[in-house]
């Protein structure tokens, strides 16, 4: 496989991309049909949003993004086992930031190639020992638009309100010939893991004093290798439903995953990542703190969510063939208990 060209700064050549935050670019009479459903259970109408003009978000610089990961703690960059912590982290510190210089904003983007510059600067090493998950990204240019503030959670049902409340959006250039999906296998993690991704990934992320929550997860499916494939040997790659992170003081991890199986089934599992990325099935016997944690983190929590704002609704209209589903209403992590 050759090596990607590199540009001045280190990084991979990739081909510009202009993104139109105010144009809906017309599309053909089934795309528009799909736009017109996903626009009527928005409770909005097709025409009328592409003629809205949607305020244009903050975009946070390179050296923003690189203080914000400054404060990482003790752990692999590197390891998609431990991405999912790092970026959700980076991306928390950012809009403390931004509340600070506009307490009024609810809104904030990153470039890509930013963000990607940002994490390879910070993990000091070369373009080729990232993460298939961090170059997937960069060479998909995976975008990110992130609403947070009061709007994101309509209201707790059950369980204690969140400290804070993303609602975020990754998405990849709505151009000519772009893939509607693309997979990767990390063999850097443990356990390997095959994901895949949509062009537009959307998922509410929520922060507790215990943990991190990654709720209503559309447009990622995930495959573990190794020993967590026996879960998934029979479902194919079910859709990521939610997931929860707990981090213990030394940098060991308590992940729960729940994934869509059909409807209305879900399955869960648990592993204990170590500092270094390497995952373990369950939590090992010897570590009664993170089987502490594990238990706390089955609490059972309930949350009805807010409409997307206008730019999340611009972005799923894009969606080519698709009518997609609003991401409001309510999110129940009954399952991941």
């Amino acid at each position: 496989m050759r090596a990607p060209l590199l540009a001045s700064d280190g990084l991979p050549e990739v081909a510009p991309v202009v993104i139109m935050w105010n144009h809906v670019r017309p599309a053909c009479p089934s795309a528009g049909i799909g736009a017109t459903l996903l626009a009527l259970s928005l409770g909005v109408n097709a025409p009328g949003l592409r003629a809205q003009t949607c305020a244009a978000p903050h975009q946070m610089s390179r050296e923003e993004i690189l203080q914000a990961m400054s404060g990482h703690g003790a752990y692999s960059l590197t390891a998609t086992t431990t991405s999912l912590r790092f970026g959700t982290e980076a991306l928390l510190a950012l809009v403390r930031r931004r509340q600070q210089q506009s307490p009024g904003s609810t809104q904030l983007f990153i470039a890509q190639s930013d963000w990607f510059a940002a994490h390879l600067a910070t993990a000091g090493v070369a373009y080729a020992d990232m993460s298939e998950a961090a170059r997937a990204g960069f060479e998909h240019q995976q975008d990110i638009l992130v609403d947070y503030g009061p709007q994101v959670v309509d209201q707790v049902v059950k369980g204690p309100m969140p400290i804070m409340s993303l609602d975020v959006t990754l998405f990849a250039p709505d151009s000519e010939g772009a893939p509607s999906n693309f997979s990767y296998r990390d063999t850097l993690s443990v356990p390997r893991v095959d994901v895949y991704n949509d062009r537009l990934i959307r998922a509410k992320v929520l922060e507790y004093d215990d943990m991190l929550v990654f709720d209503q997860v559309t447009g990622m499916s995930v495959r573990p290798m190794g020993f967590l494939s026996g879960l998934f040997a029979v479902l194919g790659k079910p859709d990521l439903k939610q997931t929860r992170i707990g981090a213990t003081a030394d940098h060991w991890q308590v992940m729960r995953g729940q994934v869509k199986v059909f409807p209305g089934i879900s399955k869960t599992g648990t592993a204990t990542i170590e500092p270094d990325g390497r995952g373990h099935e369950d939590v090992p016997p010897d570590r009664p703190d993170l089987g502490a944690l594990k238990e706390r983190m089955k609490r059972p929590l309930e949350l009805r969510y807010g409409a997307p704002s206008c730019q999340a609704r611009l972005r799923m209209l894009r969606r080519r063939g698709t009518a997609g589903s609003p991401q409001s209403g309510i999110g129940t992590a009954e399952g991941a208990r």
